[in-house]
């Protein structure tokens, strides 16, 4: 079995009324991610469940979510995604 692990590297933030945890502007739903902040190495993980419509970001998280990475007071951090 050949397994291929896939990145990204771009602009995050988190959303409020978030219906899940993580919506993408292009990866398709239930897609399992990690998520890697670069400044501090901390990670995640969220599965697409929203789409995020703003082209210029790579993801958008849960409240949730992005306080593991990085205090909800950053606002935008730049991440590493892998699928």
């Amino acid at each position: 079995m050949v397994q291929t692990t896939h990145q990204a590297v771009g602009e995050a933030t988190w959303y409020g009324a978030s219906p899940g945890t993580c919506a993408s502007p292009w990866l398709p739903f239930g897609t399992e991610l990690t998520i890697t902040n670069d400044a501090n190495g901390a990670t995640t993980t969220c599965v697409v469940d929203d789409r995020e419509a703003d082209q210029s970001r790579v993801v958008d998280l849960a409240p949730a979510t992005f306080s593991q990475i990085a205090p909800l007071s950053e606002g935008v951090i730049t991440v590493t995604l892998s699928w």
